[in-house]
């Protein structure tokens, strides 16, 4: 079974409201659901089922109030078995931005401008 490798925003991380979310998976996978809902509702993110496999996918997200978010998401594996799971994050215009990871990082690491 395949399973979520990583987020941005990372579970339960504090970030001024992020421009993208990104969903990374172990393996090739089909994003056939994802919903986001804060405490005013659903979140239109005009998600659209992905008919191609992928590992990593991008979701360009509206502006968010502050608040708490809920990140509901469905894939299906090559091995056709659907898997479930869901993140939370949470909004604060003062809070840093969400930031990208990048290939190969392994969490630490310099980072030069």
């Amino acid at each position: 079974h395949s399973s979520a490798s990583g987020t941005v925003p990372g579970n339960g991380q504090t970030v001024s409201s992020p421009e993208m979310l990104m969903l990374s998976f172990d393996g090739a996978v089909r994003l056939v659901r994802l919903t986001v809902a804060g405490s005013a509702g659903a979140v239109d993110v005009g998600f659209v089922p992905q008919a191609t496999a992928s590992s990593t996918f991008h979701v360009p997200m509206p502006a968010l109030v502050a608040g708490s978010y809920r990140v509901d998401w469905t894939i299906l594996g090559e091995d056709g078995h659907s898997v479930s799971e869901n993140f939370t994050f949470n909004v604060d215009p003062n809070a840093p931005a969400a930031v990208m990871p990048e290939h190969g990082a392994d969490g630490g690491g310099a980072h030069v401008h």
